[in-house]
């Protein structure tokens, strides 16, 4: 057991100490992560392993006393797989809902329209897909010489990665999807179905932080996948009616969602759940999809998407240029910072480390300024953070993303009204009882 650095955990003492801390892990433990997503309707389109759970928004409802509301206007900064536009539309029946997403990454912006436009749409989409999966299925088996071009990344290349025949299979599956006359949204929905076959079809797995090369693994037969998960996608829509709320997803800045939104039109809620400072790129975890999908036909543009990111990782270089450090905040949010930065041990990675840090913070504060400007002034904010470790022996500190946050969004004119601590992390690296993941909740202040 390592002792995290005790200046650092002081200085989290003292933050916590301001603000009403609980312990949520009876309500909240197993609604942070996607438990039961892979068994429910829509949900279980595409598996993110960073999703939470289907029920967290129906329990929050429920814990801010929301359940009894006539309208429902959401805001998900971070829409990720679309798991809060899809489970406030599931409640549309009961309650007007309008449900807005906001996601930078062209994938995951692909993944979470198509499923909501797939819940608006109704049962009628069923049998528009099951025409579009037959003409799909007679261009992939006839001699027709047409074939998608192997994504220009290379790991599509290398062939301890992708057999070169499930490769085969799976660029002309793209391609007869392509050549497919069907509406617009069953071919999105079929897309989405054949990057969901990426991973399976390769030796290549998801490990949390980065795709490794598991040479141990079998990869799956890529139509044989892909029919399966275009058979759950009939079945989801065929017993579904048309949603009766109202819901879309931008692909944009999260963190800056007045780009996209009118102040005029305020949220109830915003909830979200961003990338936690972990060093985790998702850009370069759900790479392999969005080339294979055609997000990026160069590394130009590879490497662009990732510096639009959120600074949750040192993978690229950022530019070291700060928006709070012009600021009027910029004295608190520099005291905030502090004893954490100089907790960063003199490596190799101190640049990188640094950068995040105060990256991360420069970011949030930006999202908490925007958000309070579309808040009702009954409404809540609540959003879901992890923390983490970072260095090792005795230069390992903890990046306590829940009370920076909560920090910041004071300095942004926002009430924090309870850390709730869903869970602990990894307690078995350090003693560190901030090693951990919140769910916090604010009100306008």
């Amino acid at each position: 057991m390592i002792n995290a650095n005790p200046s650092v955990e002081a200085h989290y003492e003292a933050l916590e100490s301001q603000w009403n801390s609980v312990d949520g892990s009876l309500e909240f433990e197993r609604l942070v992560v996607p438990t039961g997503n892979s068994d429910k309707p829509f949900h279980r389109w595409f598996h993110l392993k960073e999703a939470f759970s289907v029920d967290l928004l129906p329990t929050i409802l429920k814990q801010l006393s929301f359940e009894g509301m006539s309208e429902l206007r959401v805001l998900d900064c971070f829409a990720g797989g679309g798991t809060t536009l899809v489970s406030a539309l599931e409640m549309s029946s009961e309650v007007r809902v309008t449900a807005t997403g906001i996601e930078q990454n062209p994938f995951l912006h692909h993944v979470s329209s198509s499923k909501v436009r797939a819940l608006q749409a109704g049962p009628h989409l069923a049998q528009q897909l099951r025409n579009a999966y037959e003409e799909v299925q007679r261009l992939y088996t006839s001699d027709a010489p047409f074939m998608a071009s192997p994504p220009a990344l290379s790991t599509f290349s290398n062939e301890a990665y992708f057999p070169p025949s499930l490769l085969t299979s799976l660029l002309r599956i793209k391609a007869a999807i392509e050549h497919c006359d069907a509406p617009a949204l069953a071919c999105d929905l079929l897309l989405t179905a054949a990057a969901s076959c990426v991973e399976s079809s390769s030796r290549l797995r998801r490990d949390g932080r980065a795709l490794r090369y598991a040479s141990e693994r079998q990869p799956r037969e890529p139509w044989v996948e892909f029919s399966i998960r275009v058979q759950q996608m009939i079945e989801d829509t065929d017993s579904s009616q048309s949603a009766a709320g109202m819901a879309s997803v931008t692909l944009g800045d999260g963190r800056r969602p007045l780009l996209y939104i009118d102040e005029s039109k305020k949220k109830d809620l915003v909830v979200f759940s961003p990338p936690y400072p972990n060093n985790i790129d998702y850009t370069e975890i759900y790479k392999t999809e969005a080339w294979y999908l055609g997000f990026y036909e160069d590394s130009e543009q590879f490497r662009s998407q990732r510096l639009r990111t959120l600074r949750s990782h040192p993978s690229v270089r950022f530019s070291d240029e700060y928006d709070y450090e012009s600021s009027g905040d910029a004295e608190a949010v520099r005291e905030l910072l502090k004893p954490i930065l100089d907790a960063v041990p003199d490596d190799r990675y101190a640049t990188g480390r640094r950068q995040l840090i105060k990256g991360y913070a420069d970011d949030m504060l930006t999202l908490f300024r925007h958000c309070r400007k579309i808040i009702s002034s009954e409404g809540r904010l609540v959003y879901v953070v992890g923390n983490s470790a970072h260095g090792s022996g005795n230069a390992l500190f903890v990046i306590a993303a829940d009370l920076m946050m909560a920090r910041l969004a004071e300095l942004s004119n926002w009430h924090v009204e309870e850390i709730s601590v869903a869970r602990s992390l990894r307690r078995r690296i350090t003693n560190s009882r901030f090693l951990r993941e919140s769910v916090v909740t604010l009100s306008p202040g």
